[in-house]
This record gives C-alpha cells, sequence and structure tokens, in this order.
C-alpha cells in the first residue's frame, strides 16, 4: 500500500509497483506528497475502458512531471529523492527543466493492464515515453494496453481507508468491517471498498460530450491525497 487518493466519491487506496516501475512511482508519490493532485477531477471518461484524471487544467492538454522542476544548485540531471513536495510547488528559486517535462515508459513484459482498476501513465496523444502527470484508471482488463502504456499500479478493489482513534491511517481488507467500528479520529464517513469508490466515480462521470469528455467535472475530483508509504523518501529505493 502506498497512497490513496480521496475522492468526491469515496477513497481509492492505491498499491504501487515501485520496483517494477520506479520512475512512475517516484513521480506519482512526489506530486501527492506535493497536493498537485487535489482539485483534480476524471475529467475524461470511456466507459468500460478507463477514467483519466492528473490535469491540474481539467482540460486535457495540461500536467507536468515532478521532473520538470529543479532548485538551482541541481544540474539537471540529479533529482532530490525526498517525498518531492518541495520539488513540485518549485521552493526557494526551483526552476523548470523543459527537457524532463517527459519521462519514458516502464513496466512493458512486467506489469499489465489484466484486471480493473489497473493505474497507469496517460501519453501526450499517441507519442510513446511521454509520461507527465496524467494517469488513468482502467475499469476492465486491457490486454490491448499492454505494452503500450506504462501500468505502475492498481486500485485496491477491496480494500478502504480508515483513520483509527490513534490517528494513523491505513487501508484495510473490506471483510475487517465485520467488528465493531473503532473511535475514529475524524467524522465517521461510510466505509466503503475501493471497487465501490470507483463505480461511484464511473456513475458520476456518466454524462460525457462526444469527446468523451466529463461535462460535471466538480462531481468527480480528487479532494486530496495521503502517502502511506514512500520508499524514496524512506531511503529504501532510488532511482
Amino acid at each position: 500500500m502506498a497512497v490513496v487518493l480521496h475522492t468526491t466519491c469515496g477513497d481509492l487506496p492505491i498499491l504501487l509497483y515501485y520496483k517494477e516501475c520506479p520512475k512512475c512511482c517516484f513521480n506519482f508519490l512526489a506530486l501527492c506528497a506535493a497536493s498537485y493532485y487535489n482539485n483534480c477531477a476524471f475529467y475524461r471518461h470511456f466507459p468500460t475502458i478507463l477514467l483519466q484524471a492528473g490535469d491540474p487544467t481539467n482540460k486535457g492538454k495540461g500536467g507536468e512531471s515532478i521532473f520538470s522542476f529543479q532548485t538551482e544548485e541541481e544540474k539537471g540531471e540529479k533529482v532530490d529523492h525526498g517525498d518531492g513536495g518541495e520539488a513540485a510547488d518549485a521552493p526557494r528559486g526551483a526552476k523548470k527543466n523543459a527537457r524532463k517535462r517527459f519521462f519514458e515508459d516502464e513496466g512493458f513484459g512486467v506489469t499489465f493492464h489484466g484486471k480493473r482498476g489497473t493505474l497507469s501513465m496517460a501519453h501526450k496523444g499517441a507519442a510513446a515515453d511521454t509520461n507527465a502527470s496524467q494517469f488513468f484508471i482502467s475499469l476492465n482488463p486491457q490486454s490491448s494496453f499492454d505494452g503500450v502504456y506504462s501500468c505502475f499500479g492498481e486500485v485496491l478493489l477491496d480494500g478502504y481507508y480508515v483513520v483509527t482513534g490513534d490517528g494513523v491511517g491505513e487501508v484495510r481488507p473490506l471483510q475487517a468491517a465485520d467488528g465493531p467500528p473503532e473511535r475514529a479520529a475524524v467524522p465517521a464517513r461510510p466505509r466503503i471498498s475501493g471497487d465501490e469508490a470507483l463505480q461511484a466515480l464511473e456513475e458520476a462521470a456518466s454524462g460525457i460530450d462526444t469527446k468523451n469528455m466529463v461535462i460535471d467535472c466538480e462531481k468527480v475530483q480528487i479532494i486530496s491525497t495521503t502517502v502511506l508509504f514512500n520508499p524514496f523518501a524512506e531511503g529504501l529505493m532510488k532511482l
């Protein structure tokens, strides 16, 4: 478990394949830690195929990778292996590095779109190696995406996110809800699984135009993100 996307339709607990797709995961974790995805909508919906998000403009043309930012002391190739939050917010004179807006594809032949809920990077049009901030979640198995898009994680469909009385957030299997509810540190919310939240997003995004753009984007927004585990920040992984 690595990240939770808190959306207007419920929480999506995300498991990242950080060993198979380290750059994708580093980028995603850093952007989450920087609150980059806050208020991003699932702005595009191909029914039964995918939901796409990660563009701050919610129009399909925006978004940059964490590698597009560098601090003054960096030389263009070195990237801070911390949580990435400061870099994304461009603090202390950080500047854009246009050469690094996109990064290359990963995981081909190792990770696959073989089930509902896979998490993949979106390309700029049909061009390979143009990964930035935009991503999509598959709504059914999509084997034709294998070797085309970098599949770097999945929604834990049977998991749910809870904050205990100790203020610790964690993801548990849905069957764990059978016991008595714990004292919550935040106001109680309906306890739903990742799959139920994904279904709710599909339904809320059902109104689309001829280009599959969601008409009511405010109904399918990422409110915030919670990083539960970052192997790069903890020194367990390096790029």
